[in-house]
């Protein structure tokens, strides 16, 4: 099972919405198969570990142990139903990480392999399997996409100065796991003020991936359109409580009387997005953490300078736990979990 979660690791970055999945074929002991989830749309990883076995091999499928991640689909979507495809093979002994989070699937496919003749085994790696998918688990049990929270701030507790625009405050390797964080998430979160006073790019430049969506809360349309954010070649989504038209980016327009984040939502989900990565600004950040709406990870950075006075950094709640602590250069980082979320990842 360690190596199937192994290969599962393989296609976090191409699998979008999917959960990341990895299955091993064992015969006697000896590796004969083995596999993950390569693409969105793509044939999932039982699939691809049967097409790995050797012709030689083949007849050896019925009396092999499958060990796959999570449970096997019970439903027809962009690919056949994987449980049914372990029946058709002829296979006896499937192993199981722990149960699949969509409402589709959570125990069906258990029960359509051991309705038919085949003895499943089902391990308590919903940790495990929480920890590689967070996104998809969210939009599975929470309807929503995962949302991470993120900022730098001074030793004496600032992220920035009014009016002195982006300022570096952590260091270079910090800046680089920063860009790696970008490229793990579907789209990327500001504030209308953190595009007027930063002028951010908001991509993936210091590492190789692809860079997330970007999404910017204007509640009251203050941008312009001719801001850097909008001359990078990628398209972004502005939602705004002020009607605006822009031909090159969307404008996307809520009732007044409505928060813009439960739309964020909507549109990322209807997108394939499950992961949203949170820059700023404060009040952003804060409105998130005062539970006005829903968040599950954040991650800190503390440098070593003192800024002396300016924009505080925002209030953690004592509703979290700890997930990750250690120096990234110069600098500390903070993993922080929300334990409402983990709780009920965890309860499968």
């Amino acid at each position: 099972m360690d190596r199937a979660f192994q290969l599962a690791e393989l296609g976090k970055p191409y699998i979008r919405s999917n959960p990341a999945v990895g299955c091993v074929i064992i015969h006697r002991d000896t590796i004969i198969g083995e596999g993950y989830h390569k693409e969105f749309g793509g044939p999932h990883a039982e699939i691809n570990a049967i097409s790995s076995v050797q012709s030689v091999d083949m007849d050896k499928l019925k009396e092999a142990t499958f060990y796959v991640t999570l449970e096997p689909c019970s439903f027809v979507g962009k690919t056949p139903s994987c449980a049914n495809h372990l029946i058709k093979t002829g296979v006896k002994h499937v192993v199981i990480g722990s149960l699949d989070p969509n409402p589709k699937v959570s125990g069906r496919g258990v029960e359509v392999m051991r309705d038919q003749g085949v003895h499943v085994e089902v391990l308590n790696y919903a940790q495990t399997n929480a920890n590689l998918n967070p996104g998809f688990y969210s939009a599975m049990l929470h309807g929503r996409p995962y949302v991470t929270l993120k900022w730098a701030q001074s030793k004496d507790g600032f992220i920035g100065q009014s009016g002195q625009g982006s300022m570096p405050i952590s260091g270079p390797k910090s800046r680089h796991l920063t860009h790696t964080w970008r490229s793990e998430h579907h789209a990327i979160l500001v504030g209308s003020n953190t595009i007027l006073e930063d002028n951010p790019r908001l991509d993936v430049r210091l590492v190789e991936g692809e860079s997330p969506q970007v999404i910017v809360l204007d509640r009251r349309g203050r941008l312009t359109g001719n801001e850097t954010i909008f001359a990078l070649g990628r398209e972004v989504w502005v939602f705004s409580h002020i009607e605006k038209e822009n031909k090159h980016h969307r404008w996307i327009t809520v009732d007044s009387d409505k928060p813009l984040i439960p739309m964020v939502f909507e549109t990322m989900l209807a997108h394939e997005m499950n992961t949203l990565f949170v820059e700023g600004g404060r009040q952003i950040h804060q409105a998130f953490l005062d539970g006005r709406m829903r968040w599950d990870e954040l991650r800190y950075f503390t440098s070593r300078e003192m800024l002396g006075h300016g924009i505080t950094a925002p209030a953690i709640p004592a509703e979290c736990t700890t997930y990750v602590t250690e120096d990234v250069g110069d600098d500390e980082m903070v993993i922080l979990r929300s334990k409402q979320t983990w709780q009920n990842f965890i309860s499968l």
